[in-house]
């Protein structure tokens, strides 16, 4: 049976990964959300249906080992003239290294009454596209990437793809395989 639904809010959230000319890479995220109906803020006015309520980019720029060397907040719209106040403190999240744990200390550096939910709330998916984006690369481009141990290490056993004995070990590094089935 099919029930009628009406649309009252969509959250988009686009993230790409880039490779840049000065040897860092970059993630960028854009959330957006829009409401199915119109209606007023004291510091907006009138938003019209489709209109932003939310618009704003997040953007990490990173080297090889995951550390953070820039990051650009924008928000190009909020519902409150003064959310726009958290932007800076994103500058906070420089010289942290994208890993596991690595949202504490975020979390920490932001702060809860200086930052912005919505923004904050970007940070794991877009440290999840960070090591896409160079993992895919590298495992494409660099041919010895995949063999490395510390590559293995890191992605072993973090999901059902990677555990030991499934099909991306055996794929990706068959002679570890073999050596741990004669231990």
């Amino acid at each position: 049976m099919t029930v009628k639904r009406t649309p009252l809010h969509t959250r988009n959230i686009n993230i790409q990964g880039f490779q840049r000319d000065d040897g860092l890479w970059e993630v960028e995220g854009v959330l957006e959300d829009t409401k199915g109906y119109p209606f007023s803020l004291e510091d907006r006015g009138l938003i019209e249906i489709g209109d932003f309520l939310h618009r704003m980019t997040l953007t990490l720029v990173f080297d090889d080992s995951f550390t953070i060397r820039d990051v650009r907040a924008e928000m190009h719209n909020t519902p409150y003239a003064d959310c726009s106040g958290a932007e800076p403190q994103y500058k906070e999240l420089i010289g942290l290294q994208i890993k596991k744990g690595w949202m504490d200390k975020a979390k920490v550096a932001l702060g809860r009454t200086t930052s912005c939910t919505h923004l904050t709330e970007m940070l794991p998916p877009l440290a999840t596209a960070a090591l896409q984006t160079i993992r895919g690369y590298k495992l494409n481009f660099e041919p010895n990437y995949a063999s490395g141990s510390e590559e293995r290490q890191t992605v072993r056993n973090t999901c059902h793809g990677f555990r030991d004995g499934g099909r991306a070990q055996q794929l990706l590094w068959p002679q570890v395989n073999e050596q741990e089935s004669k231990a």
